[in-house]
C-alpha cells in the first residue's frame, strides 16, 4: 500500500472519528452521550470546616486570617506584583480597569447599569465601592482563588466552562449584554483576554483545583431554607424598607453614587443566578449592606428580602429555557416558566404574592402605605388566590 493511499485512509478514519464524537445542542450544552464528572476527584476544598457549625452562623469564613490550610491575601498592584513582561503587564492592568467599571469601560456590551465591581467589590466610582480592588473584599463575592479553581462544571448548561467562558456568562446575564449594541465579548477578544489575565493575576498562589474556604456563598440548608411557596415578599418590602432603601432606593433604581439597580431595565436579567432566591438570599445575608456586611443575618429576613426583589420586573434573558437541560432549573429558579408550573403557579410566585397585596412590581417608588397590615397573610402559598380578587 503506497504512501498516498495511506494518508488518504488517515484522512477517512479521521473524519469517521469526528462524525462519532457527540454533537452539541443549543447553547453549547452537550447531550446525553457526552456525560463529563460534575466533581473532579483531585479538587480539593480548604478549611471546608470553616462553612459548618457555629462557624456557619459567626461568618468565620469572611475573615481573612481564619484558614489554616491557605489564607486570603489581597495584594497592592505594583512593579513587584505585576508581571516582568510588559505586555503580560499591561493586560493585568487593562484586565482590572475593565473590571472595576465595566458598564463605563464596555458601553457597546453591558446593556445595564452594573461592572463587575457590584458583585465582587472593589472601585466602581459610580456607586462609591471602594474598598480595595474589583475581586479582592472577601465580604462580596471575591474572585481570588477563582481562576485556580476553573474549568468547572456548570449544570445550567451540562458543560465544562474555564476562565472566560465564566466572564461571558457574566455578561450574558448580571450584565444583560443581549440589551448592548455589541452583545456578549467575543471568546478571544482582547477585552475578555485582560479580564482573564486580572483574574489569573488576583489567584497566585492558591493551588490549582483548589478552592478556598472564602468562595461561594453558604446556602440555606434544612431548617434555615424555607420552602419558595413559603416566602413572604411582603414581609420582605417592610425589611427592604428599613435595611436596603437607604442605599438601593424606595424604587429599587438605585442611588448615585450609593448603589445600583436591583431591579427595572438597569438590573441584572432573569437568568443571572442572582434572580436565583436561595443565592440572593445568601448574598444579602454575607454581603450586605456594602461596607457593613451582616447586618441582616436572620434566614427568615433574608429570603424574604430576597422574594421581594425577584418579585419584580427585570429584563427577560432570551435563552433562559435552554437553561439547566437535564436537571430543569432548580426550585429557587422562580422567574423559570418549568419551576413556576412544578409549584404550581401560572406566573412568578413572589411577583403573584405582592400583586395580591397591592405593592408595586415595576419601577414605582415603594411607600410603607402600600403594605397591608395583615403581612403573615401572605406566609401561605396563595396558589389559588385571584390576583384580582
Amino acid at each position: 500500500m503506497n504512501r498516498k493511499l495511506l494518508s488518504l485512509l488517515g484522512v477517512v478514519v479521521l473524519i469517521a472519528l469526528a462524525g462519532c464524537a457527540a454533537p452539541s445542542a443549543p447553547g453549547g450544552q452537550a447531550n446525553e452521550t457526552t456525560e463529563l464528572p460534575k466533581e473532579w476527584p483531585d479538587r480539593k476544598v480548604f478549611d471546608e470546616d470553616l462553612r459548618e457549625g457555629e462557624s456557619k452562623n459567626n461568618f468565620a469564613y469572611r475573615n481573612a486570617t481564619s484558614g489554616d490550610e491557605v489564607q486570603f491575601s489581597p495584594k497592592e498592584m505594583n512593579n513587584s506584583t505585576l508581571p516582568s513582561n510588559e505586555e503580560e503587564r499591561e493586560m493585568v492592568l487593562y484586565g482590572r480597569e475593565l473590571m472595576r467599571n465595566t458598564s463605563q469601560a464596555m458601553p457597546e456590551h453591558v446593556g445595564n447599569e452594573l461592572s463587575c465591581a457590584s458583585c465582587h467589590g472593589g472601585t466602581d466610582p459610580r456607586y462609591g465601592m471602594t474598598q480595595g480592588m474589583v475581586g479582592q473584599d472577601i465580604d462580596m463575592i471575591p474572585l481570588v482563588g477563582t481562576h485556580a479553581d476553573l474549568p468547572e462544571w456548570t449544570s445550567r448548561r451540562d458543560r465544562m466552562r474555564d476562565s472566560r467562558q465564566r466572564l461571558m456568562g457574566c455578561f450574558d446575564r448580571s450584565m444583560n449584554s443581549q440589551n448592548s449594541t455589541e452583545g456578549t465579548p467575543a471568546y478571544d477578544s482582547r477585552e475578555m483576554q485582560a479580564m482573564e489575565a486580572y483574574m489569573q493575576w488576583l489567584s497566585e498562589g492558591v493551588p490549582v483545583k483548589g478552592q478556598p474556604y472564602w468562595s461561594h456563598l453558604n446556602k440555606p440548608e434544612g431548617d434555615e431554607k424555607k420552602p419558595i411557596e413559603e416566602v413572604n415578599p411582603v414581609r420582605g418590602a417592610e425589611l427592604y424598607l428599613e435595611n436596603c432603601a437607604s442605599c438601593h432606593g424606595d424604587d429599587g433604581q438605585g442611588i448615585e453614587g450609593s448603589a445600583p439597580p436591583l431591579w427595572g431595565p438597569g438590573a441584572f436579567n432573569d437568568g443571572a443566578g442572582m434572580s436565583r432566591m436561595y443565592t440572593s438570599a445568601s448574598f444579602i445575608r454575607e454581603a450586605m449592606p456594602y461596607g457593613t456586611p451582616h447586618t441582616v443575618s436572620d434566614w427568615s429576613d433574608v429570603q424574604d428580602i430576597a422574594g421581594y426583589m425577584n418579585g419584580h420586573d427585570r429584563p427577560a434573558f432570551v435563552e433562559k429555557e435552554q437553561d439547566f437541560p437535564t436537571s430543569g432549573p432548580p426550585k429557587e429558579g422562580i422567574y423559570y416558566p418549568r419551576t413556576q408550573e412544578e409549584l404550581g403557579y401560572d406566573m412568578n410566585p413572589m411577583r403573584k404574592k405582592l400583586e395580591i397585596a397591592g405593592i408595586p412590581t415595576g419601577t414605582e417608588s415603594l411607600n410603607e402605605s402600600d403594605i397591608p397590615d395583615d403581612v403573615e397573610y401572605y406566609d401561605q402559598p396563595l396558589r389559588n388566590e385571584s390576583v384580582d380578587g
